[in-house]
């Protein structure tokens, strides 16, 4: 059923992208390149291919990739600045949950309005970034705290849950620090990421505009609650924890450069 269904999107994306993927080809020969098969941007290493997501959340693949060129980097996060919880006005004892559609979300002022006053009736505290939207914004509830900015990696270890658009920083922070997420992807990686959090258990996917008050609370409880996700995410982050992901990256290059200079000597 998963191949099928994954058929069906496969040949709908083809469809979607079709006119973009021939203007892309004829731009590859205009500069001497061969064209990519339908679907195809970008080609494989035939070297190393470093993967920044862990294997926790990978696809099952009818073809599996080669691991002589395909590695996963388990444990790789970005280190921030020290950040202190700041005193919220209400609903001090409350579970807290991060907010962040990162810096091009931030322009999406309409969705984050929207989310500001479904968690301002909901028994949370919240950190939200808005970046340089801060003056778009008034009579915030005491139970949030607006900033143009946050030190991400220092926050979410803080946090209870995180509410993001399924960037690749978060989406990783999040597993390697076991932190629940509710994902509103709207571009790139983030349609992925929420489908593999959705799917392996670590989080839920949401609609970015379709989603009513009702829907964000109970997968708000959900993901505070669910003693099954808060199992897999402290497994997952145990994993990440243990593999350390520039170290590996480091290995794995010194290793690459050392076989070819063999070879080309």
């Amino acid at each position: 059923m998963d191949f099928v269904c994954f058929r069906k999107y496969e040949t709908r994306f083809n469809e979607v992208i079709g006119p973009i993927h021939a203007r892309f080809n004829a731009f590859l020969a205009d500069h001497g390149e061969a064209a990519y098969p339908v679907g195809q941007f970008f080609e494989a290493s035939p070297y190393l291919n470093l993967l920044l997501y862990p294997e926790a959340v990978k696809f099952r693949r009818s073809q599996p990739l080669d691991p002589a060129r395909f590695q996963y980097l388990e444990g790789c996060v970005r280190q921030e600045q020290a950040y202190t919880i700041p005193q919220f006005r209400s609903n001090s004892d409350k579970p807290l949950v991060y907010v962040s559609f990162g810096s091009l979300g931030c322009g999406d002022t309409k969705t984050l309005q929207k989310l500001i006053g479904a968690l301002a009736q909901l028994p949370v505290r919240a950190l939200i970034n808005v970046g340089g939207y801060l003056e778009a914004y008034s009579d915030v509830p005491g139970n949030i705290i607006l900033d143009r900015w946050f030190p991400q990696p220092s926050v979410i270890p803080q946090v209870d849950a995180v509410i993001h658009h399924g960037g690749n920083n978060t989406f990783t922070e999040c597993l390697y620090f076991g932190k629940p997420s509710i994902i509103m992807p709207y571009v790139w990686d983030g349609h992925d990421n929420a489908t593999r959090v959705h799917e392996t258990g670590h989080g839920i996917k949401m609609h970015r505009n379709h989603w009513t008050f009702a829907e964000l609370r109970s997968n708000l409880t959900t993901i505070l609650t669910s003693e099954s996700m808060k199992r897999q995410l402290a497994a997952t982050s145990g994993q990440m924890r243990q593999a350390p992901g520039p170290a590996k990256a480091a290995k794995l290059l010194d290793g690459l450069l050392e076989r070819h200079s063999v070879q080309t000597a």
